[in-house]
């Protein structure tokens, strides 16, 4: 038998239970970055010369400077950790939130017929760490209170957990146009030095300006989307996660199966709810 402790413990920078961990890939993630890709690749081809939108240098400017700022505002193991954040944002969302429903309803009614004992044995068939957390603790005999503030603290530190990546991207968002502007601010000293000569001021302006597309392009196209796609995410969690604690306050009290359906349904959209 696992205890509520152990139920409750997983790695600290868990995203995802089991049944959470998406094979695949989320296909609307996925579209929308390189549909927006492609459109913009080709409104460059069909302008002309599209070799004047590559320049190393400016890329290091943006993505070096969002970067470098990043490290500065958080603790570097932040963002070290980024890129399994941003991969989340690729995985489809494996959220079913009426099977979890039904895997409630089971567990009450084998709590009412059966005793602690039928409870129990359908523990070690959870695969929801959250759920298996709180029948574990029915079983080790937490009472209602005891219960309901343990499920509350591991809800919100899945939720600070969750807020904590996207909080980081939101800030690269704001950073990755200030460095755009900042690159451009210096490919236009770097002309202004060469004004004498006419017929580079129009080359180099242009380089300069490429410097704030790719501020904006990265951070407009690529973090503020995976940020509200995250978070999206992390309300739907938070969603699925409070009408699991009502599932389990039901089962600790006896609560009839079809009423405790009802209550947790009153927490879930309309197109989640098991009828």
């Amino acid at each position: 038998m696992a205890t509520a402790t152990q139920a409750a413990e997983g790695p600290a920078g868990a995203e995802q239970d089991e049944r959470q961990e998406a094979t695949g890939i989320d296909t609307g993630t996925l579209m929308g970055v390189l549909s927006g890709v492609f459109l913009i690749v080709i409104a460059i081809i069909r302008g002309g010369d599209a070799g004047i939108f590559v320049n190393l240098n400016s890329a290091l400017i943006v993505i070096g400077g969002t970067v470098a700022t990043g490290f500065i505002a958080f603790p570097s193991k932040k963002i070290t950790v980024m890129i399994p954040v941003i991969q989340n944002a690729f995985k489809p969302g494996v959220y079913e939130p009426e099977d979890y429903v039904d895997d409630i309803m089971r567990l009450a009614s084998r709590y009412r017929s059966g005793g602690m004992k039928q409870l129990e044995n359908e523990e070690s068939k959870l695969d929801n760490r959250f759920l298996k957390s709180g029948v574990a603790m029915i079983v080790d005999g937490y009472n209602a209170k005891e219960i309901h503030e343990l499920m509350e603290r591991e809800l919100n530190a899945m939720m600070d957990r969750h807020n904590s990546g996207q909080k980081v991207l939101r800030f690269m968002s704001v950073q990755a146009p200030v460095f755009g502007m900042a690159g451009t601010l210096i490919g236009l000293i770097q002309m202004l030095m060469h004004i004498d000569d006419p017929s580079t001021i129009g080359p180099a302006l242009a380089t300069a300006l490429i410097t704030t597309f790719y501020g904006l392009l990265l951070a407009n196209l690529i973090l503020t989307p995976l940020a509200a796609k995250l978070g999206s995410r992390t309300e739907m969690e938070g969603t699925l996660f409070r009408a699991i604690r009502v599932g389990i306050m039901g089962i600790h009290d006896r609560v009839n199966p079809q009423k405790i359906q009802r209550t947790m349904n009153a927490l879930l959209p309309p197109s989640q709810q098991r009828e």
